[in-house]
């Protein structure tokens, strides 16, 4: 059986481990949430572009009728 120091030290090892784990998942939680936000906003923006598109307007179509048709107002 090991000394009381021994088991002072690897009880620590194992709360610094334990430490390190905890602090990985937080890292990997924050990086899953980071990324499901960029899908959901990348979704909404693909939607946006296909309404657009169904529609018949574009983003860019923002022109005044009167400049098309070569007159100025």
């Amino acid at each position: 059986m090991g000394t009381p120091r021994d088991l002072k030290v690897q009880m620590a090892a194992e709360t610094r481990a334990r430490e390190r784990a905890q602090a990985v998942a937080k890292l990997q939680t924050a990086r899953a949430d980071k990324a499901e936000a960029a899908l959901t906003q990348a979704l909404a923006e693909r939607d946006a572009w296909r309404e657009r598109a169904l529609a018949g307007t574009s983003p860019a179509d923002t022109s005044d009728p009167a400049e098309e048709a070569g007159t100025e107002t």
